[in-house]
């Protein structure tokens, strides 16, 4: 189990990001594209606890539990979180659709990893924003944010689906649990980014 902190930051342009990255010399990932589910009970026992579970696909299999953390600063979003790799994310899918566990929610993104000093970057594309998420030690977000010019962008402590609940009442859309990438939108982003889908 390990404290999983993390801010997120409203981006327009990754342009001004990545060039600060490269001047201070820090290792990347490659783009690659994301695919999440998370799955609860027919009656939402997870989601009425404000607990997560959800497998990945992208940059191989995971398989993560998110719980809540008494006492959490509210400025940043804290979970407990219990992650593993896992060879077949398809078959786990079955095993606990067995258990009862049914998928409630389905969404993609293009991430790209960073690493300055503890904190992980990551460069996320969703189908409704971009975004850059800091992860690691809570004290060394401030510094983080400067490095990479971030400290005058909009920041915010809310998961993407709070976000994307956001996005969808901002802008009088009806309310809609996945957040999926249109299939042209898909391969027009997955050439641009030189990923393989």
């Amino acid at each position: 189990m390990t404290l999983e902190t993390e801010l997120k930051y409203f981006v327009s342009d990754f342009a001004p990001i990545l060039e600060r990255m490269e001047r201070l010399g820090l290792s990347c990932t490659h783009w690659y594209f994301e695919e999440n589910l998370v799955l609860d009970t027919g009656d939402g026992r997870l989601r009425s606890r404000d607990e997560l579970l959800r497998i990945r696909k992208g940059q191989g299999g995971k398989i993560t539990l998110k719980l809540p953390v008494d006492g959490a600063d509210p400025s940043c979003k804290q979970r407990q979180e219990f992650e593993s790799g896992v060879d077949n994310p398809d078959e786990i899918r079955i095993i606990l659709s067995h258990l009862g566990f049914r998928p409630c929610l389905r969404y993609e993104k293009f991430r790209r990893i960073c690493s300055l000093g503890e904190t992980r970057i990551c460069l996320d594309i969703l189908p409704f924003g971009s975004f850059v998420e800091l992860e690691g030690p809570q004290e060394s977000f401030h510094g983080t944010a400067i490095e990479l010019g971030l400290d005058s962008h909009e920041k915010t402590a809310l998961n993407y689906h709070e976000l994307h609940q956001e996005y969808q009442r901002e802008h009088g859309l009806s309310p809609a649990l996945d957040f999926v990438f249109e299939e042209n939108q898909k391969k027009d982003l997955a050439r641009k980014l030189n990923v393989k889908l």
